[in-house]
């Protein structure tokens, strides 16, 4: 990675403060601070428009509002949402909580935690290869922190998905609901029983995929489940894939949102070839028809 010396475009006098300046609400007329930020974005954009050098950077930090969201906030700083989930080291739009104090910058960017090593950090330094940057130090949860910014980048298509949506990839790229969640008459039991998974149609073979990046927290086989897959995903949630025909992953392995865990098959109790599917909170099921970016038929 090249590093800027020649453009440097800022001093960074707010990293010298473990305390940012702490903007309390996304209003010009009643906060001054707030009002203060705009003016510095602002000072970023025009000047970047003529090519001349950009102002200096400043750091500010907000509480979220209860009903904020990644989107709306990156709108009313005047940001892309690429530079607020990267500088404050979301992975993930899971990652974004309103309970959570946020770092803002006066400028535009990808900003690169040079300590992280996740494996979607690897795959975005990839990427920012070769683009020009500089590395600043932050004081970020009362560490200081090593931060390569890539002035006005952005990030892939593919990787600002992960920031914009709510939910969990569906584990199959064809979903056919043959059984859903909520209560049934158990098809071996027969009794009146909660189905805590969805189970979609799939032939022996189909390609299952992980719904979210994770980690495998276990896999094998059991009666009910047949050949297994339980992944663990940021802020609570699990998944499980069950009645696979074969495993392709292991236990502790990091998994990345869409990569292949398995296949599809018909093993332990199960009525024909299938993929039972589950997701929880902290151990309760949900539905995941509620969670997926879509639904099953």
């Amino acid at each position: 990675m090249k590093t800027v010396t020649g453009l440097l475009f800022f001093i960074l006098l707010s990293s010298l403060y473990a305390e940012y300046p702490l903007i309390r609400e996304t209003s010009a007329f009643r906060d001054p601070l707030f009002r203060q930020q705009q003016k510095e974005t602002e000072s970023w954009y025009y000047n970047q428009a003529r090519n001349i050098p950009a102002p200096p950077l400043t750091i500010y930090k907000y509480i979220p509002h209860e009903d904020d969201t990644l989107i709306q906030l990156a709108a009313a700083f005047n940001l892309t949402i690429d530079s607020i989930a990267t500088l404050n080291n979301f992975e993930n739009i899971h990652d974004f909580t309103t309970s959570q104090v946020l770092i803002i910058p006066s400028a535009p960017g990808i900003y690169f935690d040079t300590d992280k090593e996740s494996n979607w950090q690897k795959q975005l330094a990839d990427t920012l290869e070769g683009k020009d940057s500089i590395v600043i130090t932050l004081t970020i949860n009362d560490k200081k922190k090593s931060i390569r910014y890539y002035s006005g980048a952005y990030l892939p298509d593919q990787m600002r998905l992960r920031f914009v949506k709510h939910l969990f990839l569906p584990p199959l790229d064809d979903l056919y609901i043959t059984s859903p969640y909520g209560y049934r008459d158990h098809p071996f039991t027969g009794q009146w029983e909660l189905h805590v998974g969805t189970d979609y149609r799939a032939p022996v073979g189909t390609l299952v995929k992980s719904c979210s990046d994770g980690r495998i927290l276990s896999s094998g086989e059991l009666e009910d489940y047949g050949k297994f897959v339980i992944i663990q995903h940021r802020n609570g949630y699990t998944s499980i894939y069950g009645h696979l025909s074969r495993i392709l992953v292991h236990p502790e392995q990091e998994i990345q949102e869409g990569e292949v865990i398995g296949q599809s098959g018909n093993t332990g109790y199960s009525t024909g070839p299938h993929l039972h599917f589950e997701i929880r909170k902290n151990g309760s099921p949900q539905n995941p028809e509620n969670l997926l970016t879509k639904s099953g038929k």
